[in-house]
C-alpha cells in the first residue's frame, strides 16, 4: 500500500504542465473530498477540472482523500468544526442518529437534518477550503522542488 501511494505521488510530481496547474487540480480534488453529498464527487471532479482546465485524473485522484478509512474522521471533524462555528448544540445527535438507523422514518430524518445539517455543511466547506489551500501550496512547492532536484541530477534532460 505504501508503495502504491508513493507511486501516485511520483506520478503527480512527474506530470507535465505548470506546477500551479497541477497544484490547482490537487486542491480542487481535496476540496471535493470534503463535499458533504456522497455520490457526487466523481461528477464534481470532472466538471470542475473541465471548468478550471486542469487534469481530470489528478482532480479525481485527489478526491480519494475521502475514502472508507478517512470518511468517519473527515465528516465527524467537519460536523464538530461546523458546530463550533455555528454555535450549534449537537449533544443529542447520537441518539437521533441511532433512532434513524434502527427505524429510517422521514420525520426522524428531518429532525436529524435540522439539528446537524447546517453545522455539517458549514464544517465541510470550511475544512474543505483549509485543506485545499494547504494541498495547493504543498503540491506546488513539492512539484517545483522535485523538478529542481531532477534537473540537478540530469542537467539538460
Amino acid at each position: 500500500m505504501k508503495a502504491k501511494i508513493r507511486g501516485i505521488f511520483l506520478s503527480i510530481l512527474n506530470m507535465s504542465g505548470e506546477p500551479k496547474d497541477i497544484a490547482l487540480a490537487v486542491a480542487i480534488g481535496v476540496f471535493i473530498a470534503f463535499f458533504p453529498i456522497l455520490g457526487t464527487h466523481t461528477v464534481l471532479a470532472f466538471a470542475l477540472a473541465w471548468l478550471f482546465r486542469v487534469s481530470p485524473a489528478v482532480t479525481l485522484g485527489a478526491t480519494f482523500v475521502n475514502n472508507p478509512w478517512t470518511i468517519v474522521p473527515l465528516y465527524l471533524g467537519s460536523l464538530y468544526c461546523g458546530a463550533f462555528i455555528t454555535n450549534a448544540n449537537i449533544s443529542g445527535v447520537s441518539d437521533e442518529l441511532g433512532a434513524y438507523m434502527h427505524n429510517p422514518r422521514w420525520d426522524i430524518f428531518v429532525k436529524l437534518a435540522k439539528s446537524i445539517g447546517v453545522p455539517f455543511v458549514v464544517g465541510c466547506l470550511v475544512l474543505g477550503v483549509v485543506a485545499a489551500t494547504i494541498a495547493y501550496f504543498a503540491t506546488k512547492k513539492s512539484v517545483i522542488a522535485y523538478r529542481g532536484r531532477k534537473e540537478k541530477v540530469a542537467p539538460g534532460a
